[in-house]
């Protein structure tokens, strides 16, 4: 396992990704954290399309 460019192995960024998700399901059960329902997550992306930075229709209105 080698060491990532800020000195860190692998092991260590998951633990730390471990100890964060914790700390939010922790909110998430204490109810100081918002959660978003599937249908109010989905809602409206359905109208959404990716357009390529500095394109023209990146400049127009809808």
């Amino acid at each position: 396992m080698s060491p990532s460019k800020i000195g860190r192995s692998k092991t260590e960024h998951m633990a730390e990704d471990y100890r964060i998700a914790a700390e939010v399901v922790e909110r998430i059960r204490r109810g100081d954290e918002d959660v978003l329902t599937t249908e109010d997550f989905w809602h409206g992306l359905d109208d959404l399309t990716y357009t390529e930075p500095g394109s023209p229709a990146a400049h127009s209105e809808k």
